[in-house]
C-alpha cells in the first residue's frame, strides 16, 4: 500500500542516520524522504506502470541469516522490504531541457559530494555527452495535457529498499533488456530524479 511505501523511506532513513551516529559522523535529524502524496501522486500519474515488491518469507537474523521465530517475534510474513516503480519518462515544461553543463547541475551539491568528483569516485557527465544524448531522443506532446513523453526514457519513479535495492535495479534492467519495442516505448536509458531527503533509501 502506499503507506507502506512511505513508512518504509522513513525507516530507511532513520537506518541510516543511526549508522551514521555509531560511526561518529555529525548526522541531522532525518525528514521525510517521501510523502504520501508524492506516492499517491506518481502512482495516478504515471502511465504506463510496473514494478516489483520484495517481502519477506522467512524470518531473517541481523546478519542476514536465516533465523527463527523465537529469535525474531517482531517478524511476520509479507513484511515490506523493498519496492520500485517504472514509467516512461515524461515531463510538463516546455523549457525542460537535459544539461550536465548548467551552472545549476551541481550547484547545491554537498561539498563530500564535490569531493568525491574532484578525486574522480563519484561518477558523472563530466563532458555533457550523456545530456546531449537525451536531449536528442524522440520526444513529444502537450505539456498541457498528457506531458511530453519521452519513449526511448525508462524512468524509475518509486524506489525505496532496506538492503535489496541493488537486486530490485538489476530485475529492472533485465526486464527493459528483454522488452520488446513498441510505437509507445523503445527504451536506450534510464533517469532517475533524487532530493536531498530521499538519497537515504537509495543508497543501497
Amino acid at each position: 500500500s502506499i503507506a507502506e511505501f512511505a513508512l518504509l523511506c522513513n525507516e530507511a532513513t532513520r537506518r541510516k542516520h543511526l549508522s551514521e551516529i555509531a560511526r561518529g559522523k555529525k548526522s541531522r535529524c532525518p525528514s521525510k524522504p517521501l510523502s504520501i502524496e508524492y506516492i499517491f501522486d506518481r502512482i495516478d500519474t504515471d502511465d504506463p506502470i510496473w514494478g516489483f515488491m520484495v517481502r519477506t518469507d522467512t524470518p531473517m537474523s541481523s546478519k542476514g541469516r536465516t533465523s527463527n521465530l523465537k529469535a525474531s517475534p517482531q517478524w511476520k510474513r509479507g513484511m515490506l522490504q523493498g519496492f520500485i516503480t517504472v514509467t516512461t519518462f515524461t515531463q510538463w515544461r516546455s523549457s525542460f531541457r537535459f544539461d550536465s553543463l548548467h551552472e545549476s547541475a551541481f550547484a547545491y551539491d554537498p561539498d563530500d559530494l564535490t569531493e568525491l568528483a574532484l578525486k574522480g569516485i563519484r561518477k558523472y557527465d563530466n563532458d555533457g555527452r550523456l545530456a546531449e544524448e537525451l536531449e536528442a531522443t524522440v520526444h513529444g506532446g502537450d505539456p498541457w495535457n498528457e506531458g511530453i513523453v519521452y519513449p526511448r526514457i525508462a524512468e524509475i519513479s518509486l524506489f525505496g529498499a532496506l538492503g535489496c535495492g541493488k537486486k530490485l535495479l538489476q530485475l529492472v534492467i533485465e526486464r527493459l533488456e528483454r522488452s520488446r519495442a513498441s510505437e509507445s516505448q523503445n527504451y536506450d536509458y534510464i533517469v532517475l530524479q533524487a532530493t536531498e531527503n530521499s538519497i537515504s533509501i537509495l543508497r543501497i
